[in-house]
């Protein structure tokens, strides 16, 4: 049997210093905070909206909706993340779930927005468009958007450039690559939307 290349325990033992790794901003987190801000605002979200947070780690983007007055649904795969969230959150709604595997029945509704950030470069190509398309046909609400953050390039080109650069800290991982996955989303909905926020991150919104 295949080992699991993500495994929880890995990310349990990291909730503790996730939000003075992701505060230093260095690749591949370049832009984190610009990235999270920025998802806030392609998402469009106001007060009373439902917002489902994909991966919400320590709960950083989470809190933004939550400013907003949005009401939250969090998920994650790492017990000791969704702890540090439910400090920041205490009024959100957790669950630990795996985004590769069908999602509880209390999360089987529609929600006005969902998002996520840094979470689907741990999926290859196809497994990021199936749980793409399952969130937009069967989770978002009508008029809905779906806003994913992540570590994207928008060429293969801009990958190798930064791969070179990037050192000991590159890690081979199914990083998004905007000209080569633009048809496989565009395949499943026809308005997407790309905006690059760094030379390592990105932002696609999806929506009807």
């Amino acid at each position: 049997m295949k080992s699991d290349p993500f495994p929880s325990s890995e990310f349990d033992h990291w909730a503790a210093h996730y939000d003075n790794i992701v505060a230093q901003e260095s690749f591949p987190l370049t832009g984190y905070q610009r990235a999270l801000a920025e998802t806030v605002r392609l998402a469009d979200a106001s007060a009373g909206m439902s917002v489902l947070d994909l991966g919400t780690g320590t709960g950083n983007l989470a809190k933004m909706f939550s400013h907003l007055g949005c009401e939250l649904w969090c998920t994650d795969f790492s017990s000791e993340m969704i702890e540090i969230a439910r400090t920041k959150l205490p009024s959100a709604h957790f669950f630990l779930h795996d985004l590769r595997q069908p999602f509880p029945p209390a999360l089987r509704r529609r929600f006005d927005r969902i998002v996520s950030a840094y979470v689907f470069h741990h999926f290859e190509l196809s497994e990021k468009i199936r749980i793409i398309e399952r969130l937009m046909n069967n989770m978002l609400s009508p008029d809905g958007r779906l806003v994913i953050a992540d570590i994207s390039f928008p060429t293969r080109q801009a990958f190798n450039a930064v791969r070179e650069t990037a050192g000991d800290q590159w890690e081979d991982e199914p990083y998004w690559i905007e000209s080569e996955t633009k048809l496989a989303l565009e395949a499943i909905r026809t308005d997407v939307a790309y905006v690059q926020i760094s030379d390592c991150g990105g932002i696609y919104l999806l929506h009807d």
